[in-house]
């Protein structure tokens, strides 16, 4: 029953239509609401990873001397328990996400704004 009501102008003989539309209305959100709960969680990103499942993860699968020369430099947020070395994927996309280059059009227009700032002396 797709018919929606104006509340303002029901009428006694209109009740029984109401009603229906209500009831049909609370069968669908009903039937939503179990799909979400039935739907899986989502992996949570605080998950602990060894360099085995970070090799996994990465989009590319880096070899594992790639990941410890990551590792040796600094450039990778990495934890180290005794010889066990363990990453957050939380920090680890944070990560991949710190590495994006500007598009030639956003350099362009950082530029344009510091000529700006610098001529007007900011």
């Amino acid at each position: 029953m797709a018919a929606s009501f104006n509340t303002n102008e029901l009428s006694f003989n209109d009740m029984p239509k109401a009603l229906a539309y209500l009831v049909d209305k609370v069968d669908r959100l009903e039937s939503l609401l179990e799909k979400q709960q039935q739907a899986p969680a989502p992996e949570p990103t605080s998950k602990w990873m060894d360099v085995k499942e970070l090799q996994a993860f990465l989009p590319d699968h880096p070899a594992a001397p790639t990941v410890y020369g990551w590792i040796r430099n600094g450039l990778i947020p990495y934890y180290k328990k005794g010889k066990k070395l363990s990453f957050k994927r939380s920090e680890i996309e944070e990560w991949m996400n710190s590495g994006r280059q500007d598009t030639d059009a956003e350099m362009a227009a950082a530029a344009e704004d510091y000529v700006n700032r610098k001529r007007l002396g900011k």
